[in-house]
């Protein structure tokens, strides 16, 4: 059977940032391919240029909030539109919020995928329970009623569960498709599409009579409609992370950072110069003697070394004669002068049997000298 080839795990994160990459444009692009910024800058069929125009010919004033922070005063402004907003509300972003409907203003918040208004959504209670598809849904309710708004059109959305106490606007098989939140003397109403708001959509069923029937009561109170730009990142700042996360080259860049770095962790390339395998200092031969020596001694083992002697002996003195060195030890004796042929009996003999270390040591040293005199003696003849 062949074996299968082993996937490297590069290949596997690349598929689950290629799968990150679509999940992000199927929620961020609309079906037509339009973007959807909801921004009141945005002349495009995606922006909510046309609802400001709109407004403004219907005599109701609009401004819009941007700069260096955000807020709103509830004495100048009536109604809030927060339309699909693409940086993320903080918690003092939230609180702000709430002051202004608990004063008395109006917050109409429309909403797609609540990944950057979550924390506006919580501060009130609501919940998104799922999506929406394309159709043509019935408001109902005073909220509606001026102007009166029969219907409205809807490309795509979410659904909510809203908290005791609120009112669904738009709802459809038991689906809350739009909602009132009501805190203090003010309201929060929920819209779960941009879509109603959108230059491109505004002229499709009662899209336009809807809008403007939320922004009724700033109308009432004579007061102005305020157009959420600051969490569609009309803001200064300085930080490096919400220029690499907020803008597309610097996600471009943090993409790049992110798959360099993932390349060079799976692939194990070093971040910086090699480290030695082993920088400790070079041994000495003396030093590996040494380290076998004790290994012999540990293991009990001590024949190890007697045999080597004992195998040196023989051989020096059988080459010292001219002879094989695998000529028995006791024809190359025989061969051997008298007194030389009895010192290497009496080594051969005491590397027989166990010896203290000391006692090894010498009889090393025995034959060496041994050796050493055989080889002069054989220099000189």
């Amino acid at each position: 059977m062949k074996r299968l080839r082993r996937v490297h795990p590069l290949y596997y994160a690349a598929a689950v940032l290629l799968l990150v990459a679509v999940a992000l444009l199927a929620v961020t692009a609309s079906p037509s391919g339009t973007a959807r910024s909801a921004s009141v800058y945005d002349q495009t069929p995606g922006g909510a240029a046309a609802l400001r125009k709109f407004f403004d010919a219907m005599s109701v004033d609009t401004v819009v909030l941007q700069g260096d922070t955000f807020a709103v005063d509830p004495r100048a402004v009536g109604v809030l539109m927060i339309l699909a907003p693409s940086e993320a509300f903080t918690g003092p972003d939230a609180e702000q919020v709430r002051r202004f409907v608990d004063a008395g203003g109006t917050v109409v918040l429309a909403t797609e995928s609540g990944l950057f208004d979550g924390a506006l959504l919580d501060a009130f209670n609501v919940r998104i329970s799922g999506t929406l598809g394309p159709g043509t849904y019935l408001p109902r309710g005073v909220a509606v009623s001026d102007p009166p708004a029969r219907s409205i059109a809807i490309d795509r959305g979410v659904t909510f569960t809203l908290a005791a106490g609120s009112m669904p606007v738009v709802a459809d098989a038991g689906r809350v498709i739009a909602g009132i939140a009501p805190l203090g003397r003010g309201a929060l109403v929920v819209v779960g599409s941009a879509g109603p708001f959108l230059s491109g959509q505004l002229g499709d069923a009662d899209n336009g009579r809807f809008a403007l029937a939320l922004a009724s009561s700033a109308v009432a109170g004579g007061r102005t409609v305020a157009f959420d730009e600051y969490h569609h990142g009309l803001h200064p700042t300085t930080d490096a992370l919400v220029l690499m996360t907020n803008t597309w080259p610097g996600r471009a860049l943090l993409f790049i950072g992110l798959a360099l770095f993932g390349y060079l962790v799976l692939s194990g390339r070093r971040l910086g110069p090699a480290i030695p395998l082993d920088p400790r200092p070079a041994r000495s031969s003396l030093d590996y003697i040494r380290g076998f020596a004790s290994l012999v001694r540990r293991s009990g083992h001590g024949e190890i070394a007697r045999q080597r002697f004992r195998h040196e002996l023989r051989t020096a003195l059988a080459r010292e004669l001219g002879l094989d060195p695998a000529t028995p030890f006791d024809h190359v004796v025989a061969a051997t002068a008298p007194a030389r042929a009895a010192e290497a009996k009496r080594l051969d003999g005491a590397l027989e049997r166990p010896l203290r270390d000391d006692a090894l040591l010498r009889t090393v040293r025995d034959i060496g000298r041994l050796v050493a005199r055989d080889r002069d003696i054989g220099r000189s003849s």
